[in-house]
Formats: structure tokens, sequence, C-alpha cells
């Protein structure tokens, strides 16, 4: 049965079929990184666990069936580029060619943007948008150099798409960061037969909280997530990560340049890019040699996103 959302593409898309295929997710040893490795492991792909947190690998490896060979865990911190340069190599090492490359990797902030140092700023910046670049940097040119195509996916959230209110500043930083990041490596990445998508879920039963408390030990980080640590996260009410995960089967199938998992945010987004759009002066007369110039930036950015969306 073909996944949902792949038939307007699968005939041009070099990984329309994943089987086989060998895919690395950071940040893979639970909640939206581990139903990414579930759902993987079901359409036949060979997985890559990388996870900075050797409790969450273990638990990881209890949860799997031991019989299956198609998995291998490592442990891995995303902001240190030598261990990702290592990681990489230790993957083709085990299982070949990379195809998929899953960025997912990353943690929350509840420090109020006022108050808040450089090292929280840095904290959540390297991981969340740093990491992603870590991994661009090291996956890219291997998954050139073999030919084959690929397809990456970079997690935002839809936090990445409209912006929370205090505390979660600092976290809608990064995530609208790795937005753009990808929109442009899309583009960038056609010529190259390889997809990009962009993995903007909503709540998500995970353990983002309780990574980012145990990662950040720093005082301003620990009083801003004590209520969460001792009250519940409200992701709690998420959804099941491997429903998330399909839909990332679907979305590189598909070579789906948005994953939106949560239907629910659907009406506040065209308020928010309605408001956008009202913003825009209509009373003022256009330059022509600027208008020149972005009528040439369109069409090659149109040229772009068309040869992204046909590449196989």
């Amino acid at each position: 049965m073909t996944p949902r959302g792949a038939r307007k593409h699968q005939e041009h898309h070099q990984l329309k079929d994943i089987e086989d295929k060998v895919a690395f997710i950071t940040g893979g040893a639970s909640g939206i990184g581990f139903g990414m490795a579930r759902a993987f492991l079901q359409h036949g792909v060979k997985v890559v666990i990388a996870d900075v947190r050797q409790s969450h690998l273990d638990a990881a490896a209890s949860a799997l069936d031991r019989s299956n060979k198609n998995y291998h865990l490592i442990r891995l911190d995303v902001t240190d580029r030598e261990s990702m340069a290592r990681a990489a190599t230790e993957t083709e090492k085990v299982f070949g060619k990379v195809h998929i490359l899953c960025n997912n990797a990353g943690v929350s902030s509840m420090v109020a943007m006022e108050d808040a140092s450089f090292a929280d700023w840095d904290f959540v910046m390297n991981i969340n948008v740093g990491g992603v670049v870590n991994g661009v940097a090291t996956f890219v040119p291997r998954i050139r150099a073999h030919g084959e195509g690929g397809h990456i996916v970079n997690t935002s959230s839809m936090a990445g798409i409209l912006a929370l209110p205090n505390p979660g500043g600092i976290y809608s930083t990064s995530k609208f960061a790795v937005r753009g990041l990808t929109e442009s490596l899309r583009m960038a990445l056609g010529p190259h037969n390889i997809g990009v998508s962009l993995l903007c879920p909503g709540l998500v039963r995970s353990n983002l909280v309780d990574t980012t408390l145990h990662l950040n030990t720093s005082a301003s980080a620990q009083s801003a997530g004590g209520p969460f640590a001792a009250g519940g996260s409200p992701l709690e009410a998420g959804m099941d990560p491997l429903a998330v995960g399909e839909r990332v089967v679907e979305g590189i199938v598909g070579n789906e340049p948005y994953i939106l998992p949560h239907g629910e945010f659907k009406d506040e987004v065209a308020e928010s890019f309605g408001e956008i759009l009202q913003s825009f002066p209509t009373d003022r007369d256009v330059d022509p040699k600027r208008q020149q110039f972005e009528a040439m930036r369109r069409q090659a950015t149109t040229e772009a996103k068309r040869l992204a969306a046909s590449i196989g």
C-alpha cells in the first residue's frame, strides 16, 4: 500500500522504495527519534540510532527485537563534530552507504528570554541548530559521493512556524532557524538528487523536558524546568511517536517539503500568515530596478523548488 502523500512525486523520487536503505537518526533512542527508528525498521530500513544518553540507548535496545540485525546503537553528542564524523564512518562500516539522515536531536528551554544568560542561549542553539549543521556538513558529502540519492529530515517544531510566548522564546528561535536552514537546503540539494523535508510536530509523547534538565544542569535551567519536572510535562498528552515516525516515512517516500503530523494547527497557521500578508503596503510604488531584481530572485527560487520536487 502506498503511504499517504507519496503519490505526487514517487515516480521521480530516488527513495520511493526505502527498503534496505540505511538511515542515521540523532536523538534516536527516545521520543520522536525512536518513533522514526521503529517505523523505519518496520519498512525494512537499516537504522543507526544515535543518542547522547546511554540510559536511553539501553532502553531502546531492550525495547527492540534483539534478533533484528538491522539496527545499531551509537552514543553521540551532536555538538561534537569529530564524534559525528566517527559515527558516520562507523555507520558505513556496519551497514554501508547512508541514504537517510534524520537530524532530530533537540532540547527545550524554560528560561524566559529576558532572564537568559549567554549560556542559556548557547545550550539550546548549539544542540538544536548546531547539531543540524553538524549532521548536514558531515553526511551530505557522503550521500552526494555515492550518487544513489538520499533524503534528509530535519526536526523543527510547530514552534518553528508559530512563535511561542515566554518562556518558549529561545526554543522557538532555534526551531525557526532549523526551518530556514531546511527550506534553503531543499533547494540546494535538488540538483544532487537528495530530498529534504522539514518535520514540524506539535505535542508528542517524549522525554524532551527530562533530557533538557539532564543535560543542562545550570541553576537557571533547573529552576525554570522544576515545575514541569515536579508536575509532569504536557508532552505526556502528545501524539504517539510511532505515528509521527510513520508520517516521516510517508514524507520521505513522497518527497514532501513539510511533514506536519498535527492537523490542529492549520487554522492558527492560516491566521498567522494572514497577519503577515496584511502587513504589506498596497499604496506604494515599487522601484522598477528593485522589482526587476526580485523577479529574478523569484524565478530562481521557483526553479529550485521545481527541481527539488521532481528529483529522481
